[in-house]
């Protein structure tokens, strides 16, 4: 699951991790496993990844990850590969064919209630308007009005009531003023499936 913030905690975690960003490109990863540190640690064409740890609790650093190139960089026991553990952040900076993508933070689910945004304080119908609107394009091939059509099928939300929370998600910056929906909005809407609202 990848959500993209402008959180002030995660900008904080971004920027210990690379204290020269100044971007606005903020999102956060929640996985298991473990951080391939020699995927795209080198320049080539352009592209590159650059890898940090932090811990979630002081927010210290634990250092950055040198260049593993298969030719040019001797190998680094032990820093290749690192297990993603509850506590442990891997920050990543990306850069691809020149163009910054921003910061990425990647967490273990333990630690994901501490980034992530609490949903509990949207409304059923808000929440279907935010998945709808994340899900489907709202003209296409002739049709019109395609995300309150796909939502009523799905959960019976009537016309009226979508109307309502949509003025409602409009006024909480989840969707702009024409009806597409925010960053904030995307990670609220996370990766739920409008047949959750049935």
């Amino acid at each position: 699951m990848t959500l993209h913030t402008t959180d002030k905690i995660v900008q904080e975690i971004a920027r210990k991790a690379f204290p020269d960003y100044n971007g606005k490109k903020f999102c956060v990863q929640v996985e298991t496993g473990t951080i391939n540190t020699t995927y795209n640690a080198y320049w080539s064409g352009g592209s590159r990844t650059y890898y940090n740890f932090v811990r979630l609790d002081t927010l210290q650093l634990m250092g950055e990850v040198p260049a593993q190139h298969p030719v040019f960089n001797k190998p680094i026991n032990g820093a290749d590969k690192v297990q993603l553990v509850p506590g442990l952040m891997c920050v990543k900076r990306t850069y691809f064919c020149g163009k910054d993508l921003g910061i990425t933070i990647v967490v273990h689910p333990d630690n994901a209630p501490r980034l992530l945004p609490d949903t509990s304080e949207y409304t059923r119908d808000e929440m279907i308007v935010l998945i709808a609107t994340r899900s489907y394009k709202n003209t296409y091939g002739g049709k019109t009005n395609i995300r309150f059509k796909e939502a009523h099928r799905d959960t019976g939300i009537t016309e009226e009531r979508w109307e309502t929370a949509k003025q409602i998600c409009i006024e909480k910056n989840l969707l702009n003023k024409a009806g597409s929906i925010t960053n904030t909005g995307r990670n609220i809407a996370q990766q739920k499936r409008l047949y959750e609202f049935k």
